[in-house]
């Protein structure tokens, strides 16, 4: 018996993105689509994004994991969430995003992290945000065959797919087909299109192919502009920019090199991410977007 499965993960708030793949998902009409996690933060519309997913739950029977991307929204609704101070300042934009959403995260809060259920041979299928460990760690290709076997977790399934890291990769373990299926939304890898994987089953084994596609990216561009991202969500913010123009990682090594620095009150998180993105020769690109922004809204 064929079986096809759609898996999307880390939108971050990227509507113009998440509409192309939605659309190509359509046409490959799978018999099953799981959205892995992370459609809210880290980007410009988060409230049309999650509203899309839901209605696409509500009428095509999408699945709908949460990612740490949801958590951190989720944590600015506790009343110990900080308004203020270095700590807040790190977390700006998850406020930001929570207040976009109107203060209610209660549309995702009950999400699942992983999804497991018996594939067509009756071995098992995880689909999960991160991996078994947690939403916050995801498989990478350059792990060794042990920590692919301690994150994907025994007995190993017939297939395992994930997201977070934004990084698309396909490989085998032991029997097991391994697949993280990139970013919708923000990937990691060089290629600034929009990526997800469709599985299928067919003559007794599982397949992967990892699909890109190009979608709007000036219509992000200005999303990033006018939702009042760039200069309501902190300086953080700008970082994300960078990840998208770039297509490359800056928040995690962010948080290595400088977030202990920002709460122990050294510095500022304004002046670390103008250090790192000038560092990196990213400064004169990201500012002039900001730049341009703040002149525009009259902010500073």
């Amino acid at each position: 018996m064929a079986m096809k499965l759609a898996v999307l993960a880390d939108i971050h708030g990227n509507l113009a993105a998440l509409r192309a793949a939605a659309a190509h998902v359509q046409g490959w009409n799978p018999d099953r689509v799981i959205v892995a996690g992370d459609v809210v933060n880290r980007g410009p519309r988060s409230p049309e994004c999650l509203e899309f997913v839901l209605e696409m739950a509500a009428t095509r029977g999408w699945e709908l994991l949460r990612g740490n991307h949801e958590d951190y929204v989720i944590a600015q609704s506790k009343p110990d969430s900080p308004r203020s101070g270095p700590l807040f300042d790190v977390y700006e934009q998850s406020y930001w995003t929570y207040n976009r959403l109107g203060c209610d995260v209660s549309a995702f809060e009950g999400w699942q992290e992983m999804r497991v259920f018996p594939g067509p041979d009756a071995r098992q299928v995880r689909v999960a945000h991160g991996s078994v460990l947690g939403n916050t760690h995801g498989v990478f290709p350059m792990f060794d065959e042990a920590e692919l076997i301690r994150r994907v977790g025994e007995p190993l399934p017939a297939l395992f797919c994930g997201g977070h890291t934004h990084w698309p990769f396909t490989t085998h373990l032991e029997g097991a087909l391994v697949v993280n299926v990139g970013a919708v939304g923000l990937p990691f890898d060089g290629d600034w299109r929009a990526g997800y994987a469709q599985l299928t089953w067919e003559e007794g084994r599982w397949q992967a192919n990892i699909v890109r596609l190009e979608y709007d990216r000036q219509q992000m561009l200005a999303d990033y502009q006018q939702s009042g991202f760039l200069h309501q969500a902190g300086p953080m913010a700008w970082l994300v920019l960078a990840e998208f123009l770039f297509a490359k990682s800056q928040l995690y090594s962010w948080m290595r090199d400088y977030y202990e620095d920002v709460l122990a009150g050294k510095t500022t998180v304004e002046a670390t991410v103008r250090e790192q993105l000038e560092r990196q020769g990213m400064w004169e690109t990201v500012g002039e977007y900001v730049k341009r922004t703040q002149i525009q809204t009259g902010s500073s």
